[in-house]
């Protein structure tokens, strides 16, 4: 009996540290993060790689998954995998969607993560990046830029001009000259397609900016854009396509796939773009002879402030080791990798001023950019900002197919802006 003991507290013993043992191994495996965005096809699978293994090396307790869907469609299937309970740990955003997933519960808050970080941490990152969503961050940029101006130097060349216009006014003369149908060579793209939903940032946007105008006001918390200014500003766009009829066809149809295709061709002689273009047209075209600019002016300046972010969700099986990944990447350290390696504008003042960065010659039209007045980021806590950006572009097509006037679309999409914007109180 007491041998028959013995050996059963013997083989307790050993079962509890063979159970011992494998809870410690689980422990120590290291946790899975899968990163659900659409840059692999932008700047290439061996940049992607990199990136994760710089990270893995920093961080050997979490491993990293890609998980790769191209950018059309992007935003509906991230709800779409939220409904079914699938959603990725980290999940990247564009400045759109941060209002509309933080309401359906999509994202985690940043706060107390952040409130760990040393103050320099946040200090670096843009300030355009400190906007909340009722209070709460929720939400890191992998990248940032601003809107400017792309053009096509041999294009250029070829019609006897010597440089971008600066102008509004000079960049209607410079569009005719530039423009030869019979050639199929255009001045412009212009790409006023509802879906993706993000065109009005390119086209539209700077132009009401630049003419003086605004898309909200934050005090009363309306649609503002169809003010004289937004009108002068959309109606110079139109007369674009319809009285000077400088801009590449297709112009209902045509999103940001389309213009950049269009660009990366070879025959049109000017863009509106961010710096994340540039790696793009680089890879779509090695011989595409282009150079950057500041917008030309109107009334003034403006451009739109916009970039990629990460955002940990509500969904992330390891919010801990998400949120490692989320900070290492927009870290001084990952965000220089990022920068780097793809060309993008930095989303830390403290990468932007090292010298790599400086010396890009095509980023630098981008942080002149930024620096003059007007250079804001609507969508950045615009409470359903897909939506509202297709009511307007919608309403800016009816304008270009003089299916309405100027005042009367931008009337009739401001009405419809302000119905959802007073849902909200900022």
């Amino acid at each position: 009996m007491t041998s028959r003991r013995s050996f059963l507290r013997t083989s307790a013993a050993v079962g509890a540290a063979v159970l011992a043992g494998s809870r410690l191994g689980s422990a120590q495996a290291p946790a899975e993060v899968r990163w659900l965005q659409w840059k692999t096809g932008e700047v290439g699978e061996k940049h992607m790689a990199d990136l994760k293994a710089a990270f893995e090396k920093a961080h050997p307790e979490v491993r990293l998954t890609l998980v790769d869907s191209p950018f059309q469609g992007f935003h509906d299937k991230a709800i779409t995998l939220f409904q079914a309970q699938k959603l990725a740990d980290v999940l990247m955003i564009q400045v759109d969607w941060v209002a509309e997933y933080a309401d359906l519960g999509m994202l985690q808050p940043l706060d107390e993560w952040l409130a760990r970080e040393p103050k320099e941490y946040m200090d670096n990152i843009f300030p355009t990046f400190h906007k909340k969503w009722l209070g709460k961050q929720h939400y890191l940029p992998v990248h940032a830029g601003c809107v400017a101006l792309f053009w096509n130097t041999e294009v250029f060349k070829k019609a006897g001009i010597a440089g971008p216009p600066k102008t509004w006014d000079e960049y209607v003369q410079v569009a005719k000259k530039l423009t030869n149908p019979e050639a199929k060579v255009f001045a412009t793209t212009a790409t006023l397609a509802v879906e993706p939903p993000t065109n009005l940032t390119y086209d539209i946007y700077p132009l009401i900016y630049q003419a003086g105008g605004d898309v909200i006001d934050e005090k009363s918390n309306k649609a503002v854009f169809n003010s004289p200014a937004g009108v002068k500003a959309v109606q110079w766009y139109v007369d674009l396509i319809n009285v000077h009829k400088v801009v590449v066809p297709g112009v209902l149809s045509n999103g940001e796939r389309e213009k950049r295709g269009n660009f990366g061709a070879g025959n049109i002689g000017m863009m509106f773009e961010g710096p994340w273009g540039i790696p793009i047209q680089k890879k779509m075209n090695p011989n595409l002879a282009f150079d950057t600019a500041i917008l030309p002016k109107g009334a003034t300046t403006g451009t739109v402030v916009r970039g990629s972010l990460n955002s940990v969700t509500t969904q992330a099986q390891h919010k801990e080791a998400a949120w490692k990944f989320t900070r290492w990447l927009s870290g001084p350290d990952g965000n220089e990798l990022w920068a780097r390696g793809t060309g993008d504008f930095p989303a830390r003042k403290d990468v932007a001023e090292k010298p790599f960065f400086k010396e890009n010659k095509l980023a630098q039209a981008f942080v002149q950019q930024m620096l003059l007045p007007n250079a804001k980021s609507p969508n950045l806590g615009m409470p359903q900002a897909v939506q509202l950006n297709k009511v307007l572009t919608t309403e800016i097509q009816n304008a270009v197919q003089a299916k309405k006037t100027v005042q009367q679309a931008l009337d009739d999409a401001a009405a419809e802006w302000n119905k959802v914007l007073a849902k909200y109180q900022k």
